[in-house]
């Protein structure tokens, strides 16, 4: 059972454990992971600032640090022991190396499947993620009022500077307005949501990219 924008308490947790779940908190920085690690979580996933998405901050309007990912990890391992599994803009052997060897006991992918046939992505999303239309990603509140990361489009650039930090209110306000570009087809009003490393996202079976990632290893498989 994993968890993000946010800890549960250490009763919810300790029910969890008791009905056979191993609970998972997402964290991006070290006070995070202490607080999970002192409510009895069981392993962390630690979010770097390259990640597609939303943001795992505790806090809504809390500003996501921009601490590089392999940092980040070495940050958290001097707070805890807990197992660590890394996050966020890993679309590359190398970035999975780097992960392991910063204390990473595995590494979860996200933007990197965004383009296979199994992925929820939308074709006008998948489409995106390949136009040249579309140059760089940036992190912002406009669509949900929740920090992430996407493709910079019309909607973006028009609402970033004066969108507040609320969410649930601000997702939901905007829900038909994006509802309404789907429909039209228009990417530049919906929520193009990606890593950094978007432009590495093929399209290919997921089982094909994971497979490929893993080949491509030359470290152990951690326990």
């Amino acid at each position: 059972m994993s968890f993000t924008f946010g800890c549960p308490d250490r009763t919810t947790i300790e029910q969890l454990q008791r009905a056979r779940s191993c609970v998972v908190v997402s964290v991006t920085d070290a006070a995070e992971a202490t607080l999970s690690d002192a409510r009895g979580a069981d392993a962390l996933c630690v979010q770097g600032p390259l990640a597609g998405g939303h943001r795992a901050t505790h806090q809504v309007a809390q500003e996501p640090r921009a601490t590089g990912l392999e940092v980040l990890l070495r940050d958290v391992r001097d707070v805890c022991d807990l197992p660590l599994v890394a996050a966020g803009g890993i679309t590359r052997r190398e970035h999975i190396v780097a992960a392991m060897e910063a204390g990473a006991k595995a590494v979860q992918i996200g933007t990197v499947l965004l383009r296979s046939p199994e992925s929820g992505a939308s074709p006008l999303h998948k489409d995106a993620l390949a136009s040249d239309r579309f140059s760089e990603t940036m992190v912002t509140c406009a669509f949900s009022g929740r920090f992430a990361r996407g493709l910079v489009n019309r909607f973006m650039r028009d609402y970033h500077d004066v969108a507040p930090a609320a969410y649930p209110e601000v997702n939901q306000l905007t829900r038909p307005l994006r509802a309404a570009g789907a429909a039209a087809g228009d990417p530049d009003g919906i929520a193009l949501w990606a890593g950094t490393g978007y432009r590495n996202a093929p399209v290919a079976a997921a089982a094909e990219i994971i497979t490929t990632l893993w080949g491509e290893m030359q470290v152990k498989c951690p326990n």
